[in-house]
């Protein structure tokens, strides 16, 4: 009995690793161009994206994909964006011995109609358990609001996420902002006590659909 016990837990721990293992992809270093392919595509659909590097000195640097750029992988580790390349790279800060793509779940796509009201309101009614959100779309954000504070944003958006922020008009009595793949962390963060009229795209990044909104597309990796 206990030696059935044990086959079974040695199948159980198999499979489970299997599955693990649908969601790494390994990728030796010089392999570079396929491991920026591959994670530029999966960061593209609206995926989490996480890197692992392991040095030709023997370090191992973690950090969430930014930015592919030919055959370097641009990373943000503990707030600092680095750049990966294959073993004999001279530009890069890191070369790469081995890279590890990973990712979990689907990208549920999903149709954010008007919403009027405080952002962090709005936020908190659409914030779910997920490795990301992120919102494309239009904000109009009433009352007055520092350029510097909207550059702040974009700076965050353009260059610190797989993002971007338009700012469109700001005057005394408000601005119009577009959003691209913006995290809507960031826009907690700058925007959350301002009263907003927004409307757009949502990518949710989960193992399950965990919306009530209307689905536009569910992706897979």
């Amino acid at each position: 009995m206990n030696r059935e016990k044990v086959l079974a837990a040695v199948v159980i721990v198999a499979i489970l690793g299997l599955a693990l293992n649908y969601y790494t992809q390994h990728y030796q270093g010089g392999e570079i161009y396929e491991a920026a392919n591959h994670a530029f595509g999966l960061l593209t659909k609206g995926f989490n994206v996480t890197i692992t590097v392991e040095t030709v000195e023997g370090e191992t640097v973690a950090g969430t994909l930014l930015s592919v750029r030919g055959s370097t992988i641009n990373i943000v580790s503990n707030g600092n964006v680095l750049s990966v390349g294959g073993p004999s790279a001279t530009k890069e800060d890191l070369r790469a011995r081995l890279i590890k793509v990973d990712y979990h779940g689907k990208v549920y796509v999903y149709e954010l109609p008007p919403r009027l009201g405080e952002l962090n309101g709005i936020i908190d009614n659409i914030t779910v358990d997920a490795y990301s959100e992120r919102f494309s779309g239009i904000i109009y954000i009433e009352g007055e609001i520092s350029p510097i504070q909207l550059g702040m944003l974009k700076y965050r958006a353009d260059y610190l996420s797989y993002g971007s922020v338009t700012i469109n008009q700001v005057s005394g009595n408000g601005a119009v902002i577009s959003t691209n793949m913006v995290p809507i962390e960031f826009l907690r963060e700058y925007l959350g006590d301002y009263r907003v009229y927004l409307y757009g795209t949502l990518y949710v990044n989960s193992e399950e659909r965990n919306l009530p909104l209307k689905i536009i597309e569910v992706r897979t990796g």
